[in-house]
């Protein structure tokens, strides 16, 4: 398909007539032709069990393609395949009919995430704190107000993201600090950070737990 490559994270939207929300599904791309994808089973995001479905089951399928924007389409069961492991073998209309539904490059998410933050080459404390919201391309963090740091500064960073699967991914990056804000009622400093010399491993991971996000909020709105 060009966007989306093998072992790439996909959300499965299914509808029914008797529902007001979609009931959510995750999985991963296992392989893919002009007209077809293959998906491993897809798993129920909030109960975690393993979900089987008959041909010719609607849903609608959302995924992050390689150019980190969201896209969205149609799609419907065909088949069921043993390859190396059972997959769905679910119809793609084409590259022409997928919506791209996030047209900003990063989509930023609030989201209070476990950070440990360092200085390179310079005498500041290390200390740990958590974020205000994320993005593929940088961070809000509160520092202590003690914090010592200057704009413009490069820091280091440490970030854990609690993904979907259960799995927490590990993304240590350099960072340059952007702007330093005002003391908030807790006595911590608002700061925003950019990325930088991060690995595409890494802001993908990101990009890929702010799409999660981005579904479970959505689903909330909808309850």
């Amino acid at each position: 398909m060009g966007l989306i490559k093998v072992g790439t994270p996909i959300i499965l939207e299914l509808y029914e007539h008797s529902q007001n929300e979609p009931e959510c599904y995750k999985c991963k791309l296992v392989d893919d032709t002009e007209e077809y994808i293959y998906i491993d089973y897809p798993v129920k995001m909030d109960s975690g069990k393993t979900a089987f479905f008959f041909e010719g089951t609607e849903f609608y399928v959302s995924f992050v393609g390689e150019d980190e924007s969201v896209y969205r389409f149609k799609t419907e069961v065909v088949a069921r395949k043993k390859m190396n492991i059972p997959v769905l073998v679910l119809t793609f209309p084409g590259r022409d009919e997928l919506v791209r539904i996030q047209r900003r490059k990063y989509v930023r998410v609030e989201s209070s995430l476990d950070v440990a933050v360092s200085g390179e080459g310079c005498s500041m404390t290390s200390f740990t704190s958590v974020t205000k919201d994320l993005s593929g391309g940088g961070a809000a963090i509160l520092f202590p107000q003690s914090h010592g740091l200057t704009q413009n500064q490069e820091i280091e960073i440490v970030l854990v993201l609690p993904m979907n699967s259960g799995e927490n991914r590990y993304v240590e990056t350099k960072a340059k600090i952007i702007r330093i804000g005002t003391v908030d009622n807790n006595h911590r400093v608002n700061a925003s950070v950019e990325f930088i010399n991060i690995t595409e491993k890494h802001r993908q991971s990101i990009v890929q737990y702010c799409f999660e996000q981005q579904m479970y909020m959505r689903k909330r709105k909808l309850n």
